[in-house]
């Protein structure tokens, strides 16, 4: 399958968004109880969710029997995908907000307006690519048990996949 020069364009700059807002994230945040959106796409064949879950760690965590028993069972169908990325953004701003070394920011209307357009500007990527595809979604939630939590949100067409994580991790 050859992927056209536009949605090309639109995967490049929706990697590009999502990780440079990220590390702007990083950079506000406690460095302890940070809050982390990390994206994976396949433009050339679609990923199933042990492409995901499943590798080599020093733990049970990437094993298949943690996403049988602990990850598969949070499976959650989502109907609406931008309503579930508005929501998915909002959480983890209010994880940032929470736990930051840069309170001032979070306490001037200036500031927040333009952290909230930074925030648009993200979305709009994410939807200007999905809206080139015709989509099914799905979301599981990881808990580590020690507060951290992480929501995978799996955006699949065809033979294409975009995998976000937003999160939200407690030390």
């Amino acid at each position: 399958m050859v992927i056209n020069e536009n949605e090309l364009t639109q995967t490049k700059l929706l990697e590009n968004s999502i990780n440079l807002f990220s590390d702007f994230m990083s950079v506000l945040s406690d460095g302890y109880n940070q809050t982390i959106i990390d994206i994976r796409i396949s433009t050339d064949k679609k990923l199933n969710d042990q492409d995901r879950f499943i590798f080599p760690s020093p733990n049970s965590i990437g094993t298949e029997i943690f996403f049988t028993d602990r990850i598969q069972p949070t499976r959650k169908d989502i109907n609406n995908i931008k309503e579930r990325i508005n929501e998915n953004f909002t959480w983890c701003l209010d994880h940032l907000a929470t736990f930051n070394q840069a309170p001032d920011v979070f306490k001037s209307n200036y500031h927040i307006e333009n952290l909230s357009q930074l925030v648009e500007k993200v979305k709009r990527n994410i939807f200007d690519l999905t809206d080139l595809w015709i989509v099914t979604s799905y979301e599981y939630l990881i808990d580590t048990n020690d507060g951290s939590l992480v929501r995978v949100l799996f955006i699949h067409s065809d033979n294409k996949s975009l995998i976000l994580d937003f999160g939200n991790y407690i030390h």
